[in-house]
């Protein structure tokens, strides 16, 4: 009973620590996004839902697209040693990242309980988002991967890119309709990704043919992204250590 109780504690100790980089991005964001003209004061509460809503929506994206690589490397020596299916990366990578949005998504719902955020039949399509982002990121890490296995220097630029990627959809802020922030929402493939399927969560009916178009490509780049992958990962393995 003991042993139960300690490892009970250890677990929810786990968790807390696992919740608390989001949180620390929310309040800074909320500290200082006032200051920036981020929200004002009587939006602070459908920019907090938002902003939680988008970011968990992007580490969604990004741990099925980054895990892959990190499983990867530790690996390494079964990759060279063993041949397997190499699809089981990418399968892990979206395993992993959907026990951590799993994870992350009761928050969500507790924000949108606590500011009586209207779930809409908009919110009917969580299933769809999960699929669709999931599908996203396992289409990037099908190109990445074999890379990262290949050039170090592409597995250590990848943490960098994403942050990059991150700042350029307008998650943390509202996009601007002119100007060359304008220009670098609009031709980030990302911000026609991530915010339609925030809308769907946060009560707001986004338009569907914005919703479709991106994900009905999402399908079509996952699938040559997997031809790809199977062409190529052997090839990189052979470049292990060399």
């Amino acid at each position: 009973m003991r042993d139960y109780r300690v490892r009970f504690r250890r677990t929810l100790l786990g968790i807390v620590w696992f919740l608390v980089p989001l949180f620390t991005l929310v309040g800074m964001a909320l500290l200082v996004g006032k200051d920036l003209g981020l929200y004002t004061e009587g939006q602070s509460s459908s920019y907090l839902v938002q902003l939680l809503a988008g970011l968990i929506l992007w580490q969604l994206l990004a741990d099925t697209w980054l895990e892959p690589m990190r499983l990867a490397r530790r690996a390494n020596m079964l990759l060279r040693s063993v041949v397997f299916d190499t699809r089981i990366l990418l399968a892990a990578g979206a395993l992993s990242a959907l026990v951590a949005f799993a994870l992350k998504l009761p928050v969500l719902l507790a924000a949108l309980l606590w500011f009586n955020v209207p779930l809409t039949l908009s919110s009917a399509w969580l299933p769809f988002v999960v699929c669709g982002l999931v599908a996203a990121g396992m289409a990037m890490a099908c190109f990445t991967l074999p890379l990262s296995l290949a050039l170090l220097d592409v597995r250590y630029a990848m943490p960098f890119v994403q942050y990059a990627l991150l700042l350029a959809t307008p998650i943390f802020y509202t996009a601007p309709s002119v100007g060359p922030v304008a220009w670098l929402n609009q031709g980030n493939p990302f911000s026609h990704l991530i915010l339609p399927l925030r809308d769907t969560l946060t009560g707001v009916s986004p338009d569907a043919g914005a919703l479709m178009a991106p994900l009905v490509l999402t399908l079509c780049l996952l699938a040559l992204g997997l031809r790809y992958f199977q062409a190529k990962i052997r090839l990189a393995i052979a470049y292990i250590g060399h």
